[in-house]
């Protein structure tokens, strides 16, 4: 009798400590610490608005598929929408359409994005190479991380700098639009540059990218013979990229090997933007974007830089009202309504795009 009651009481000790080690390994967890933190921030935020994001944050991201305009698109556009994928355009113009309302001509119509419909969860296949000429398909990539491209209304034969590039789905977008003349991007390592490069060479011909496409190390304070260098400049900061941080220990900024980088990440946010505007030329726009719902990353960003510019008589910066875009994507994105400067795509499960926040100044 004894020894069962040992043995029992030996079982009893290994369960309990199983349970503290699982328990401490939650406390170390980043992800968990990610998801503290935010609980702790932005229910306080958004109050009820954060339960609905919360959820969907916390299941997997709905994705586009960006057509290749360089390799055989309309084959692909073929089989997307054989695969009951919607064409996004073609859909939103539809809608303008019935609703009579005026379709927005801005927008550049050398885009093919595909999406699938509200409510459906599915993925799209991994993209291959063509046949024909070796080039990816399609890329995929949040469809809230589209809206800079249109924001920035980029006209033929302009020269665009893409101030924090990689991993590069923005400035292949830029490409596919096949308006720029020239493209520099810019990141803060080389490990991001070659990312950004190896990506490049898969989906756009080498003639072209020697022809319009400029991959740089940037360099923080902003050379003079760059100063108002650029017809549009998009600097898409690092920031603590809310819904990566959930779903990912790895590089994860709520880590503690990078506590420093997260407590200095809005002095960092403020920094690119300055750099930003002081390389735009006169009359051009600035798109700041983040893929976080923290109003200190986003509206405090924006409104410390633009009150840094306003006792500089030289400059007169505004920030330009992006409600066409809100109009025109509202069935695939949920737009927050508490977000007062720029527009904020908060994750919806229905809508499971974002968070991104993009501002134009």
């Amino acid at each position: 009798m004894l020894k069962i009651k040992t043995a029992i009481g030996l079982i009893f000790r290994r369960e309990i400590h199983n349970e503290i080690k699982k328990k401490l390994k939650e406390k170390r967890s980043n992800r968990k610490l990610a998801l503290d933190y935010f609980d702790f921030f932005y229910e306080s935020t958004y109050g009820k608005e954060w339960k609905a994001m919360r959820l969907a944050m916390l299941t997997g991201r709905k994705y586009i598929a960006l057509l290749n305009n360089y390799s055989n698109f309309i084959e692909t556009g073929a089989i997307m929408e054989k695969n009951a994928s919607i064409n996004l355009l073609k859909y939103l113009d539809m809608i303008q359409s019935k609703q009579n309302t005026q379709i927005d001509q801005s927008l550049p119509r050398n885009l093919n994005i595909f999406t699938f419909d509200n409510g459906d969860c599915r993925d799209f296949p991994s993209p291959k190479p063509s046949n024909s000429d070796g080039l990816m398909n399609y890329y995929c990539m949040d469809g809230a991380s589209i809206l800079p491209i249109f924001a920035m209304n980029i006209q033929k034969n302009e020269t665009i700098l893409d101030l924090c590039s990689s991993p590069g789905g923005k400035t292949l977008a830029m490409l596919q639009t096949l308006l720029p003349k020239y493209v520099i991007c810019r990141d803060i390592n080389q490990s991001r540059l070659d990312r950004l490069a190896r990506m490049l060479k898969t989906y756009v011909p080498e003639s072209e990218l020697i022809k319009k496409v400029s991959i740089q190390m940037n360099n923080p304070s902003l050379k003079s013979s760059d100063e108002e260098c650029f017809d549009r400049v998009l600097v898409d900061v690092p920031c603590t990229n809310d819904r990566h941080s959930l779903h990912t220990e790895e590089n994860n900024i709520f880590s503690k090997v990078r506590s420093n980088e997260r407590s200095n990440i809005q002095k960092k946010q403020t920094e690119l933007l300055t750099q930003a505007i002081l390389a735009c030329k006169l009359n051009g726009s600035i798109v700041y974007s983040t893929c976080s719902l923290s109003p200190i990353q986003n509206e405090g960003v924006v409104n410390t830089v633009l009150n840094i510019f306003d006792a500089e008589p030289r400059y007169f910066l505004k920030i330009e009202p992006l409600d066409h875009l809100k109009n025109y994507f509202d069935y695939f994105f949920t737009f927050s309504p508490t977000c007062k400067t720029g527009l904020l795509v908060s994750p919806d499960i229905k809508k499971n795009f974002g968070p991104f926040y993009l501002c134009k100044i």
